[in-house]
């Protein structure tokens, strides 16, 4: 089923039948699972109907109560994104492992993570890289960058680097943010490939667009070291800090307020490095606590 302008599409052994929102609200009256999941999309999105998003969520549940494999898909991206709290962690586990069974990709990616993680269910990386490699072969990049983990740790599957790698670097240029920050480690690092700083930073570049402050920071230290004929940068790395610190990653919080006290790549101001040591600090950096204790 799927919500188009033209109306709501339903896929059946019968074939599509097309379908207008007043005969999605008949279906949903009749407690339909399908009608239920359309009704909830329409209202969560606005589709030819006033969004509401109680109400969508409201016959979402519903859906998902009797079955519905794509409303239990949903509700728990919706929970892992931290923008429906109906759920907990367990019945997030429950429904994916449930609607992962019915071949849903996304499924059966977040039941890898369930496992992965130990989350509402017994850890087992070997399930959870039987689920990741179901969603993969579906072209789910975000389960494939995780079956790469899972080979670059040796976690359920036989450690492997360099499998590891040429499947980061295909969901990479499939455009998964993740995968780019992982490419860009085994690039810097030398992980499954041989050590390349350019295409570090290449990478690296291509998840900071995309708004992946890990990226941003791993820019700055390669940046503050110089790479390829790239003499250091202090200023231009202070800058990648300083953008990583201001999205909440407290080892750049730290490098921000150690530039503040050496005055490498800006002037240096004790008070304003107290600042950020202070909130790398409240995040456990052992290195700030230590630093803010020599400047007290």
């Amino acid at each position: 089923m799927s919500g188009e302008e033209r109306g709501f599409v339903f896929h059946s052994s019968q074939g599509e039948t097309e379908l207008s929102i007043e005969e999605v609200k008949q279906l949903a009256e009749q407690n339909d699972p399908d009608g239920l999941y359309a009704l909830g999309m329409a209202y969560l999105y606005g589709w030819d109907i006033e969004m509401d998003e109680k109400q969508g969520y409201n016959y979402l549940e519903q859906a998902a109560e009797k079955g519905q494999p794509e409303a239990k898909t949903l509700l728990v991206r919706m929970f892992m994104q931290n923008a429906y709290d109906g759920i907990d962690a367990e019945k997030a586990a429950e429904f994916s492992i449930s609607a992962a069974k019915d071949g849903i990709s996304e499924a059966q990616m977040f039941a890898g993570l369930a496992y992965m993680d130990g989350v509402s269910v017994k850890q087992d990386y070997k399930e959870a890289a039987r689920y990741f490699r179901l969603a993969a072969n579906q072209g789910n990049d975000e389960a494939r960058t995780n079956l790469a983990y899972l080979f670059q740790e040796g976690l359920g599957v036989e450690k492997d680097a360099s499998k590891a790698f040429k499947m980061y670097r295909t969901a990479a240029k499939n455009g998964n943010m993740n995968a780019m920050f992982h490419l860009g480690i085994c690039y810097e690092f030398g992980v499954g490939t041989q050590i390349d700083l350019g295409k570090a930073m290449e990478w690296y570049s291509k998840g900071d667009e995309k708004g992946d402050p890990f990226a941003t920071e791993r820019m700055a230290y390669i940046v503050s070291e110089g790479y390829d004929g790239n003499a250091p940068n202090e200023v231009d790395a202070f800058e990648l800090f300083l953008k990583a610190a201001n999205a909440g990653i407290p080892g750049a919080m730290f490098m921000t307020g150690y530039c503040y006290v050496t005055g490498h790549g800006v002037t240096a101001d004790v008070d304003e490095a107290k600042k950020w040591l202070k909130m790398a600090a409240d995040s456990d950096v052992e290195d700030a606590k230590e630093l803010l204790a020599e400047l007290s």
